[in-house]
């Protein structure tokens, strides 16, 4: 038997900080019920990770808790039926000229068409969730041509991005995240698609690129970092360089745009579901 914390109407933010937290805390498989966010476990033993207070009405909790973020509620599962439906349940997703499948299904691709084979695991970003449909939209827009550009992935998880990047053309696609537990699942998805995309664990906001390093960047981060990061975006930029900044919740999209230093526009806004990317150029700066 194993443990399913469950947060009521939490599941837009499946791909989101709060999905990086579950996923940091270890558990096996994620599922939207409903509006509901499920994050299952295996059973936690006496002496594990202390965690959050339980919550809700059952009294049949595990004797140490996992350090999962507060709100939610814990529940007994059968595990093998819950990563099972997990797994059947998730199909290729098309995006333009992009395809990301999973490993267990069968791709049918049309003329022009790329497919990313990405299975799920203890990073997010696996084409399903709005925000990363939003960036994979961006990048494969055919009016953007990623051949012969670089391209940098600025928190790149499962590497998916990045890795999209190569195969539509780039001459360069590196992918960084702050998080080491990614680094293996990004590179073995590489391999896996045959891809020569480079993953880094590297503080973006510590160590950016070289000034006007890269002609693309793209982003799937929560609204506050994406303010916080601005200044290292346009050092990163050059000029004439484009940025797809996603994982903007609505409603803070203003916000974000405002956060634009002067040497970054805004060209357009996108929009699916709860979430934003809005998409900035590097212009050069006043008297350069």
């Amino acid at each position: 038997m194993a443990r399913a914390y469950r947060l009521p109407g939490r599941a837009a933010e499946a791909e989101g900080a709060l999905g990086a937290a579950l996923w940091d805390a270890s558990c096996e498989a994620l599922l939207e019920d409903g509006d509901d966010l499920v994050a299952v476990f295996a059973e936690v033993v006496p002496g594990g990770a202390p965690g959050d207070e339980l919550t809700g009405e059952r009294d049949d909790a595990p004797a140490a808790l996992p350090a999962v973020p507060p709100g939610g509620r814990w529940e007994a599962v059968d595990e093998r039926d819950h990563v099972a439906a997990y797994f059947a349940g998730l199909d290729a997703v098309t995006v333009g000229r992009v395809v990301v499948a999973p490993t267990h299904r069968q791709a049918l691709l049309q003329a022009g068409q790329t497919v990313l084979w990405l299975d799920p695991g203890m990073a997010f970003g696996t084409g399903h969730h709005e925000t990363t449909r939003l960036a994979l939209a961006a990048l494969a827009d055919p009016d953007l041509d990623l051949r012969g550009k670089r391209v940098l992935d600025v928190g790149s998880g499962s590497g998916l991005l990045a890795i999209a990047a190569d195969r539509l053309g780039a001459a360069d696609a590196l992918g960084v995240d702050v998080d080491p537990i990614t680094l293996p699942i990004a590179r073995a998805n590489a391999d896996l698609n045959r891809s020569r995309a480079r993953f880094e664990v590297t503080d973006f906001a510590l160590a950016p690129p070289a000034p006007g390093g890269v002609d693309v960047l793209v982003a799937n981060l929560f609204a506050e970092l994406h303010e916080a990061f601005m200044d290292a975006y346009a050092r990163a930029l050059a000029p004439g360089g484009r940025a797809f900044l996603t994982g903007i919740l609505a409603g803070k999209e203003d916000a974000v745009e405002a956060a634009l230093p002067s040497s970054l526009r805004l060209v357009r806004r996108e929009r699916e579901g709860e979430w934003w990317l809005l998409a900035v150029e590097r212009v050069a700066e006043s008297g350069a």
